[in-house]
């Protein structure tokens, strides 16, 4: 039997279709692939940041010590490292609030929020790396200091 041109196109056509079909099906698990290492990758960079964020803390003990638990500060220069140290964890915080957002970290407002009820918050406020913050953040972070103050 043979079959006319019309029949052999319709016959490529449903073949194309199906090739279609495959490559989309392949090009979706491919982005799902690429999204899982992306979201391990972000993990992963969150992580390796907190420990050097760690580190610093460390090195700088006494005056981490007094930002957590409100003591002043000895003098004009250890104020300037609080102030450091503290933007420091908050530039962290606000990667991690906008990993939140676009989704790669699942949103936890208690991992990043605390600082704000600590009373170095209001100074921090009052310098250019707060200005320098995005808008979202800022709005979450007053949110946040209003929601807990109030607790």
């Amino acid at each position: 039997m043979k079959l006319k041109l019309s029949e052999w196109a319709s016959i490529a056509e449903v073949l194309s279709a199906i090739a279609i079909v495959v490559s989309l099906v392949f090009v979706g698990l491919q982005i799902n692939d690429g999204n899982r290492e992306t979201r391990a990758a972000t993990v992963q960079s969150t992580l390796d940041s907190e420990m050097a964020l760690q580190a610093e803390l460390l090195r700088y003990t006494d005056t981490w010590l007094k930002i957590t638990n409100g003591i002043p500060f000895s003098d004009e220069v250890e104020t300037r490292k609080a102030l450091i140290l503290y933007t420091m964890l908050m530039t962290q915080n606000e990667n991690q609030f906008e990993q939140m957002n676009s989704g790669y970290l699942e949103f936890n407002a208690d991992a990043i929020a605390p600082p704000v009820t600590w009373p170095i918050y209001e100074m921090w406020t009052q310098t250019a790396a707060y200005q320098g913050r995005s808008v979202e953040f800022r709005d979450f972070l007053e949110t946040e200091r209003k929601r807990r103050t109030i607790e």
